[in-house]
Parts: structure tokens; C-alpha cells; sequence
């Protein structure tokens, strides 16, 4: 323990005193429920498996149209994330799509039943709040490419979107497959034993993912007149880079996009995984919403995620407690990093929010999580190594396991040890124990079958005990792993996350940048493979060199560099994308999407056994 942690003692003692929620209701007073499908998709019961409070949360995602300005419709509970329709004189402008055409639809046909005068409008514009699935992957349920080529359509997002959909389809997407399932609880069945709801939103809507790529972007500001309705786009980087909200003066409506991540403490820290999250810069971006609402006026704030918010000054007030949660988070992170503490001891030192913020409506953990933030702040401004030599180069993991457990007194002692703290309600070193013997090779099948099921116990109680629906879909889900529940489970995230809209309009260049981060660099150490390979119908031509372990993407290659290459291929980019899924390139041959113009099917085998081949199971996260 750090020398000077007692030091965060009594802020500790109150931030771990016991918080009485308030009654917000005032704040959707005004609020016109236009449409109430009568239908909960999240699970609304408690129990002995379902916190109350976590049962209560869901019960505040009824599948509903809301109504706000006459002109201004949200749907919420259909999907994780909210359809925002503006009704304009000509057309409409449908804000945020759900992540899949079939979420999008199912608030499509109930928009129309709330808004009868403007079914039949046509789709105007489409906007792209941020890039993340949940808000761009039903947008085929709103448009489609005919309309967009034709213009008849825009698609409107920030400039750097484009760019942050490339890098998570091409290089990180598999992974992240993986624990975006793991995090919203795709695996896990809607129930009291299972997925409960997803936090922001009542489920991850399963469906078809799709993807139409931006016609219109803007850097820090744009004033733009759609379907006769003034909208002042604006940049606001917050828990995404390419975050943008919208002001609509006429009506006096803000949409305030995630940047207010819905009814719960912003998730500063994604353990799914993404980039940093600057709170700094997301406190920043509600002061300046905050400045709008001062400045201008706003009857309404209708987020992304949640239901929409009536009245200036509740507008006002719940921008204020929502920014002072994320600074209060941030500073005293730093406050404390300043002092050596490791982002251990943060967590323990700053394991929630202050009263006056932890009993607001708006900021119950059930998605962000204070003792993640708060270790995501020291990564982001430190990085990785907590100070302590000692970590700086540790004995492999499962040896330390197995030196920690010969200590304890061997295998069946810390079996025993693990078995006792479950039964006696110590879940979490339940948890920890077994962990160490997951990890060994003990050589004995049966004590490790036996490890996994008292850790998947242990996860199981601290699951359901758990008010944090992001902890709870990892605990489960990791459970459900232990007990080998997904080692046949159909796996096609090792070739990426994108879907197929996605992987259709990425940068060819991009697209095989994926293969660098496929070669298996031991295995050609001593190797030189060059290929030629040229995309039909574009006549578009690159050089693929794997150099002693390292890919390097060609664009636009010499003349002398086409020619050193031992092979040449013609592929078309579906090809192209089923090769990367694990197609032989002769059945992609035989389909006629792909043929060797020069060279032999030896050179170009040579360069292909280069790289691995995608796994087909998922990563283990919890068993290994």
C-alpha cells in the first residue's frame, strides 16, 4: 500500500457513504409521449438474480415515441441507442440510426403511427452523431444507395469519422468483437439470469449491421438549413473523437448526441476497449453545450440514449451535475496520481461519486463506472506502468500462478481456500483464487474443470449482485466461458469486426493494411515475397512485400517494383474480403472473382502461408 494513502481515507469514507436516489420526474414534465408501443425489450423484474435498482433502470426504457417542438420525434427502446426524427417542410431528418436495419425499422413504423402528417416524407438527410455501430448501423432501415449517389439523401457526420471506422474494421476489429459480446451481453439471453439491459439502452438490437459512408462533413462548425429547418452542427469530442451535437434555434431543441450518455454516469472508460477518453476535453464539450443553453435558450435536450428533457433550467442544472461528475472523476484522479498513488490504489481511494452526484438521476453507474475512470485517467496520462520496478519486466503470468500456489500449500489447498471464500460470500477472492488455477497447467484435467466452475460461481454472484450492467455482461458472459458454453460457438470475428457496408467503403489501402497485423512474423524471419495484386473493376494496382517478418502496403507501385513480384493476382474486393475470411484463393478462382495473371500458384502460396489463417473460435478472456 502506498506510504501516503491514508491520506485519501476520509474522502473514501464519504464517497462510500449509503446514497438515496432523488425524484426527478420534473424533468419530463412537458414531454409528449406522441406513441407507447406498450412493450419493454430490457428485463423489468428484480429478484434474487436482478438488482433493484438495475430492474428499476430498465423500467425507465419503455419502447416509446416521444414528441417535443411539434416538430421533434425520439424513439426510445427500440435498440441500444435512440432514432431522432426532425420533421421538416419537405422531407425529414432522421438523427442516429440503431446499430442494425432492423432496430431502425421497428422505430421507423412506429414513428408513423405517432406522426400520421409525415409518414410519407422522404428521407432528407441522414446525421451521424459519432461512429460507433449503435448510431450509423441501421441506416439502411432510413436510405439507400441510390438516394445518396443521387444526392436526393445526405449522409452527415465529422470529418474524422471515416478515419475511426477504418482503423477499428481493419486492424483491432477482431478483438473488439469479442469484448463488445462480452460487454452488452450479446451471448447471454434476455432474463433475470442473463442480460438485463444494456445500460444506455434496454438491448444490443440484433439484425443486419450496414453502413453508408459520409456525403457531407464538417470540421468544428456548420450552419445548414435541411428540409427547411435550421440546424447548427457543431464539434463536441467527448466519450468519441468525432462527436457532434445540434442546435436547432427555430425550435429551441439541443441534441445533445452521447456526449450526456443517457440516464447514467458517462462510461469515461469503456472495458470493451476504445481509445482514450479525454474528460478534460468531454467537459469542455458540455460547457459549451452549457454555453448554448445559457446563450440561446433550449426547451428541450433530446440525447442519443434516454429520454428526452423539458425546461431550460432542468436542461441547465442536469448539464451541470453531468460535467462536474466527469471533472470531479478526473480531478481527483490527478489530484491523487500526483501523489504516487497506482491506479490500484485510485480505485480504492475514489470508488464512487460524491452524494450530491452519485443520487442524481442521470449519474447511477449502471454504464460508467468511477474505479474504471479513474484508472483510465492515470493510462492516459501516465500510460501503463503503475511506478513500481517490480512490474517493470515480471515473471510470465502462468508462472507466477504456479510459484503463488505451490506458496499457498498446492492445487487442492487453494481449491479448498477458493470453495471456502464462496461459500462464505467472499465472491471476489473466490474469483481470484481459482484464477490461479485456471492459469497452471497442473497436468490434472479434472482440478482445472473444477477451477473454472468455482470461478464462474464466483462471477455468477458478483454479477447479479451488480448495479453495473457492463460488469455484470462480462461476469456472466465470462461464466458461461469457463463452462465451455462457447467453445463451438460460429466465429467470424477473427477476420474482422466490420460488416459487409463497412468493409465495402473502406480505402482499398486500408483494407489490406489488415494483413500486416495477420503475418506471422516467425515464420518468415528469413523470407522476401512479393506479389502483385490489382482490384477489378477499378484497375486499381498495389505491391504486397513481406520483408523478414513485416508487410508493407505498396500504393500506386513503380513500374520496377511491379516487376520484382514473383506472382500477380486479379481479385475483385468481395474476393479480396473472402479471402481475408479464410476462402482458398482457388474456390475464389473457380467463382471467377479472383485469377494469377503472372507467376505460379507456388509464389503466390509462398507469400499467403505467411500470414495466419482466421481463428475459428473466439479469444478465451476469462478461461485462460
Amino acid at each position: 500500500m502506498h506510504n501516503n494513502i491514508e491520506e485519501g481515507r476520509p474522502l473514501q469514507a464519504l464517497l462510500l457513504q449509503r446514497v438515496v436516489q432523488g425524484n426527478f420526474d420534473h424533468y419530463y414534465a412537458g414531454v409528449e409521449v406522441a406513441h407507447d408501443a406498450g412493450r419493454n425489450l430490457a428485463h423489468v423484474a428484480d429478484g434474487p438474480t436482478v438488482s433493484p435498482r438495475l430492474a428499476e433502470h430498465s423500467r425507465r426504457m419503455a419502447q416509446r415515441i416521444y414528441r417535443v417542438a411539434e416538430r421533434v420525434y425520439c424513439a426510445v427502446g427500440y435498440a441500444l441507442a435512440n432514432v431522432i426524427f426532425v420533421v421538416g417542410d419537405d422531407g425529414l431528418v432522421i438523427v442516429d440510426t440503431t446499430e442494425s436495419k432492423e432496430g431502425g425499422e421497428a422505430a421507423w413504423v412506429d414513428f408513423r403511427k405517432a406522426a400520421p402528417h409525415a409518414a410519407a416524407l422522404p428521407v432528407r438527410a441522414v446525421v451521424y452523431t459519432h461512429n460507433h455501430t449503435d448510431h450509423v448501423g441501421g441506416v439502411r432501415a432510413f436510405a439507400d444507395e441510390a438516394r445518396v449517389t443521387s444526392g436526393a439523401t445526405w449522409i452527415i457526420a465529422h470529418e474524422s469519422l471515416m478515419e475511426i471506422v477504418i482503423n477499428n474494421a481493419a486492424l483491432v476489429g477482431p478483438i473488439l468483437s469479442t469484448r463488445a459480446a462480452f460487454t452488452f451481453g450479446i451471448r447471454l439471453e434476455v432474463g433475470a439470469t442473463g442480460n438485463v439491459n444494456a445500460g444506455i439502452g434496454p438491448i444490443h438490437a440484433r439484425g443486419q449491421t450496414t453502413f453508408l459512408p459520409p456525403t457531407h462533413t464538417f470540421k468544428d462548425k456548420w450552419d445548414v438549413t435541411l428540409a427547411g429547418v435550421r440546424f447548427e452542427f457543431i464539434y463536441a469530442p467527448s466519450e468519441a473523437d468525432d462527436e457532434i451535437i445540434a442546435y436547432l434555434p427555430d425550435l429551441k431543441v439541443l441534441l445533445s448526441a452521447e456526449v450526456i450518455q443517457g440516464e447514467c454516469f458517462a462510461n469515461v472508460h469503456t472495458i470493451r476497449g476504445t481509445r482514450y477518453r479525454d474528460p478534460v476535453q468531454w467537459v469542455r464539450s458540455i460547457d459549451m453545450m452549457r454555453r448554448v443553453v445559457d446563450e440561446h435558450g433550449a426547451g428541450y435536450m433530446v440525447p442519443a440514449h434516454g429520454r428526452p428533457v423539458a425546461g431550460t433550467a432542468n436542461i441547465a442544472e442536469l448539464l451541470t451535475a453531468y460535467r462536474d461528475a466527469i471533472a470531479f472523476t478526473h480531478d481527483q484522479a490527478v489530484r491523487f496520481i500526483n501523489k504516487g498513488y497506482t491506479p490500484d490504489e485510485l480505485a480504492e481511494t475514489l470508488p464512487a461519486l460524491p452524494q450530491h452526484l452519485a443520487a442524481h438521476a442521470w449519474l447511477g453507474e449502471y454504464y460508467g463506472t468511477v474505479k474504471h475512470s479513474v484508472r483510465q485517467v492515470f493510462s492516459g496520462q501516465l500510460g501503463w506502468f503503475d511506478g513500481d520496478p517490480a512490474t517493470l519486466d515480471p515473471i510470465p503470468r502462468a508462472e507466477r500462478a504456479r510459484r503463488l500456489v505451490a506458496l499457498m500449500g498446492g492445487p487442492e489447498r487453494v481449491y479448498d481456500e477458493a470453495c471456502s471464500a464462496l461459500v462464505a460470500g467472499d465472491a471476489r477472492w473466490a474469483a481470484e483464487l481459482a484464477s490461479y488455477l485456471v492459469r497452471i497447467d497442473s497436468g490434472d484435467a479434472d482440478t482445472k474443470t473444477a477451477a473454472k466452475q468455482i470461478k464462474a460461481d464466483a462471477l455468477r454472484v458478483m454479477g447479479f449482485a451488480s448495479d453495473n450492467i457492463n460488469w455484470r455482461n462480462w461476469m456472466l458472459t465470462a461464466a458461461h466461458e469457463l463452462e465451455g458454453k462457447y467453445d463451438d460457438l460460429p466465429y467470424r470475428g477473427g477476420a474482422g469486426f466490420a460488416a459487409a457496408d463497412i468493409l465495402a467503403g473502406l480505402p482499398l489501402e486500408n483494407l489490406l493494411q489488415f494483413l500486416a497485423v495477420r503475418v506471422a512474423a516467425e515464420r518468415c524471419f528469413d523470407a522476401q515475397h512479393v506479389i502483385d495484386i490489382t482490384f477489378a473493376p477499378e484497375a486499381r494496382a498495389f505491391v504486397l512485400e513481406i520483408r523478414r517478418g513485416v508487410l508493407q502496403v505498396h500504393a500506386a507501385p513503380a513500374a520496377a517494383l511491379r516487376a520484382r513480384a514473383a506472382a500477380a493476382i486479379e481479385i475483385t474486393r468481395a474476393g479480396f474480403i473472402g479471402l481475408g475470411r479464410g476462402v482458398k484463393f482457388a474456390e475464389l478462382a473457380a467463382q471467377g472473382a479472383a485469377r494469377i495473371t503472372s507467376g505460379t500458384p507456388a509464389a503466390l502460396a509462398a507469400f499467403f502461408a505467411c500470414l495466419e489463417a482466421p481463428p475459428l473460435h473466439p479469444p478465451k478472456l476469462a478461461s485462460r
